[in-house]
């Protein structure tokens, strides 16, 4: 339990840890369920999201009745374009529900483009298999914490050049486990790229972003 202003207590029931970048110290974001750390994971795995705050964000709107009132968003999160994007997380059969979308869909009509950008709802499952086992597997290597490794493989992934796959980037560090690793922080942090539903194997086709 963890007490915080803006929170209530209640809300506040499970620690998440990680890094949200290989370069940054591990960050402790606090969720109302399992749920939500699941959904914290993805989003600390996607290449495009910098930084992110958890049920802080308040939204003002007035609701089916005419009453105003407002809500705690559980995500709200910071692109590397500078969008602003609001997160809503429910267990799946709750997110699809026809009654909750569209009462999601009142507050994000409501919601002010100084709050954000725009505002999505969904559960783990809104994202791809393949994408949340990439996301864990980003959340696992991030908690090392090893520069040289990461040095090395970026070296090796601008030497390759053009388009390479991901065990000739492991082989040619010849740094073993130790290589993977840093590949895994490096496509996390989108300093060499992959198809986003492709998984960490092999045969992956990758490509340096410099």
């Amino acid at each position: 339990m963890k007490m915080e202003l803006g929170k209530s207590s209640s809300s506040c029931k499970l620690s998440f840890v990680t890094r949200l970048n290989r370069r940054t110290v591990l960050q402790e974001f606090w969720c109302a369920s399992y749920e939500e750390a699941a959904v914290y994971q993805n989003l600390a795995g996607h290449r495009d999201v910098v930084n992110f705050k958890e049920q802080l964000t308040r939204v003002d709107f007035v609701d089916g009745n005419g009453k105003p009132t407002h809500t705690k968003v559980d995500a709200h999160v910071l692109l590397k374009d500078a969008n602003e994007v609001l997160f809503s997380v429910k267990y799946d059969k709750k997110a699809r529900r026809k009654s909750y979308i569209e009462e999601i869909a009142n507050i994000a009509g409501q919601c002010s483009r100084q709050v954000a950008d725009r505002f999505n709802l969904g559960s783990r499952y809104a994202f791809h298999p393949v994408f949340r086992k990439c996301a864990a597997e980003i959340h696992k290597a991030r908690r090392g914490w090893d520069p040289e490794s990461d040095r090395i493989v970026l070296e090796v992934a601008y030497d390759l050049g053009g388009v390479f796959s991901f065990g000739e980037l492991i082989d040619r560090s010849m740094l073993g486990a130790k290589g993977y690793r840093a590949a895994v922080r490096l496509i996390g942090d989108g300093e060499i790229t992959k198809n986003i539903l492709d998984p960490f194997c092999p045969e992956t086709r990758c490509r340096s972003a410099a």
